[in-house]
């Protein structure tokens, strides 16, 4: 008999352990996953290597009209561009999308272009074209390169605080989260827009000031202890961080 009992129990613990469903199962899943630094920096690797050939072609070819060289760095370019045609934003860019998607039309666009006016020795357009792709890669570095590096780094405690640790509810992780973005705060209502962007100073600090107003709403809410409440205002800080960062769009 008292061999029995413990069998048993044994027998209902393993038949427990069987019976989690697959939502505990991905619940712990989510709750072990952890964020590489890769899809934290916003950078394309295809994108820098895309420069070794947009360089020559914009400063010496372009510029000093050698068409000879148009001609000599046209496989460099198509290749390039190929890849980075299948190059993946990474998730801190995820809401940079559409806007990359289309920036990556425009630049197939002028290659294929190109080609065509080189396939013609057709001068004028091979200028034309050579112009537009320059145009086309420097719209695609403007996505993915941040204006204002303050911005960028309160970015990165805000995308792991809503793509992850609001999604799961981790609250330690969320009150984490908060504190560094309470910190990243402070050096972004100090940050100086780019001389380009100086007329947007003023909109620019007072969306700022909205942000730090949600951030400090969603510090009070933590303190509730109320999961609704702390839900709400972590998807208004998010949306004062959008409208923010809309001021560069």
């Amino acid at each position: 008999m008292f061999i029995f009992v413990p069998i048993i129990g044994l027998m209902l613990l393993s038949l427990g352990c069987q019976n989690q469903g697959p939502e505990q199962e991905n619940v712990q899943q989510k709750q072990t996953q952890e964020i590489s630094q890769q899809e934290l920096t916003a950078s394309v690797p295809e994108l820098t290597e895309l420069h070794e050939v947009v360089y020559p072609l914009w400063h010496n070819a372009f510029h000093e009209k050698d068409y000879d060289l148009i001609k000599e760095l046209l496989p460099k370019v198509e290749s390039l561009s190929a890849k980075l045609d299948e190059a993946k934003l990474p998730g801190i860019l995820r809401d940079k999308q559409e806007a990359w998607n289309q920036g990556k039309e425009s630049l197939a666009s002028s290659v294929q272009k190109l080609k065509e006016a080189v396939k013609e020795d057709d001068m004028k357009a091979m200028l034309k074209q050579v112009e537009s792709f320059h145009s086309a890669y420097e719209r695609l570095v403007r996505i993915i390169r941040p204006l204002v590096p303050e911005l960028e780094a309160f970015h990165k405690e805000l995308y792991k605080l809503y793509h992850y640790y609001t999604p799961e509810y981790n609250l330690e992780k969320i009150k984490m989260a908060v504190q560094d973005m309470q910190d990243k705060i402070i050096p972004l209502k100090e940050a100086q827009l780019p001389e380009r962007l100086a007329e947007k100073q003023e909109e620019f600090e007072n969306s700022v000031m909205e942000l730090d107003k949600r951030l400090n709403e969603l510090a009070k809410a933590l303190k509730w202890d109320s999961k609704e409440k702390v839900m709400e205002a972590v998807e208004k800080v998010h949306a004062a961080y959008q409208k923010t960062e809309l001021l560069f769009d």
